[in-house]
C-alpha cells in the first residue's frame, strides 16, 4: 500500500519591502540574504536562518487596479505549493499608469521546489455599491 503524502499549511507573513520594477511575472524564491536583490535595509525583515521569501509578481500591467495576493501556501516532503490570485480591475476605475504589482511573504525554510497555482479574478465595483 502506498502511503499518502502528508501536506501541511505553512504560516506566512507579508514582508513590506521594495523590489526592482523590472521583476518578471511569476514566483521568485529567495532562500538567503546573499540572493536578495532588494534594497539592503529590507534584508533585516527576514530571519534568514529560519525563513525564506516567496515573491508573487504580476510583472508589468497597463494600469492601476491590479493586485497580487497569496492566499495560502502548502508543503509536503517534496515541494511547496503556492495558491495566489491576480486580481484585475474589471469594471472599476483605475489609473492609466503602468504598475508592477507583487506580494512578498516570509515562510519557514523548505528545501524543495516551489510551484505556483495561479487564479485570476476580476474586481466587480458595480456589486460593491
Amino acid at each position: 500500500m502506498v502511503e499518502p503524502i502528508s501536506r501541511v499549511l505553512l504560516p506566512f507573513r507579508t514582508v513590506d519591502i521594495s523590489l526592482p520594477r523590472d521583476l518578471s511575472e511569476g514566483l521568485h524564491v529567495v532562500r538567503g540574504e546573499d540572493d536578495w536583490a532588494g534594497p539592503p535595509n529590507d534584508r533585516a525583515a527576514v530571519d534568514w536562518q529560519t525563513e525564506m521569501c516567496i515573491v508573487f509578481a504580476l510583472g508589468s500591467r497597463p494600469s492601476g487596479g491590479y493586485s497580487a495576493l497569496i492566499q495560502w501556501i502548502m508543503a509536503d516532503s517534496e515541494r511547496v505549493h503556492v495558491v495566489a490570485w491576480e486580481i484585475r480591475p474589471g469594471n472599476c476605475a483605475a489609473t492609466r499608469n503602468v504598475t508592477h504589482p507583487f506580494q512578498t511573504v516570509a515562510v519557514p525554510v523548505h528545501p524543495g521546489p516551489v510551484e505556483l497555482i495561479k487564479r485570476i479574478a476580476d474586481e466587480d465595483c458595480e456589486a460593491a455599491r
